[in-house]
């Protein structure tokens, strides 16, 4: 649930309708971004929440029906289990869940790191958007002058550092 409320929000963010929170537009940006960083780190958070769970869960084992009633049966085999399916009978009720309780986990550990490293990479871009800034590779002339000289340009003899004068 934590993770659709981060997902909303950062598509809410990535959407170019957004309101003006300052009078101009790279303010409005960096703030954007700053609010993406920060939601994004939550999602680190939260992933990473799930992935530490997950990982418990499945090291501990499932609660299942044994001979001596319901327990954790392989909470003291610290994962050991998991490599031994010989022992996995010990389970009698329910059917299978030795194997249900891997998959599960396994795939919950699985997508939860995936979300960790999204919203780590996510992080970082978005920390070098607000310190180095995004430049525009072209480059623009502000001085007409500038246009002129290069299509009044003859090639001289003259030491290179010297002016030319116009002609």
């Amino acid at each position: 649930m934590q993770m659709l409320i981060v997902a909303t929000v950062l598509l809410a963010l990535e959407n170019d309708n957004n309101y003006k929170c300052c009078q101009s537009e790279n303010c409005s940006k960096k703030y954007m971004t700053l609010l993406s960083m920060i939601f994004s780190a939550l999602g680190i958070a939260f992933s990473g929440y799930c992935l530490v769970i997950s990982a418990l869960g499945l090291v501990q084992g499932p609660y299942c029906r044994t001979l001596d009633g319901w327990e954790y049966v392989f909470e003291g085999t610290a994962g050991r289990f998991l490599t031994d399916s010989s022992i996995w009978t010990e389970c009698l009720e329910p059917a299978h869940v030795v194997e249900w309780n891997i998959i599960l986990f396994s795939i919950l550990i699985a997508l939860s790191g995936l979300q960790v490293l999204v919203c780590l990479i996510r992080v970082v871009t978005q920390l070098s958007r607000i310190l180095c800034g995004t430049y525009s590779v072209i480059i623009q002339v502000t001085d007409p002058q500038w246009h002129l000289d290069l299509l009044h340009f003859t090639p001289t003899t003259q030491d290179p550092m010297t002016p030319v004068e116009r002609v």
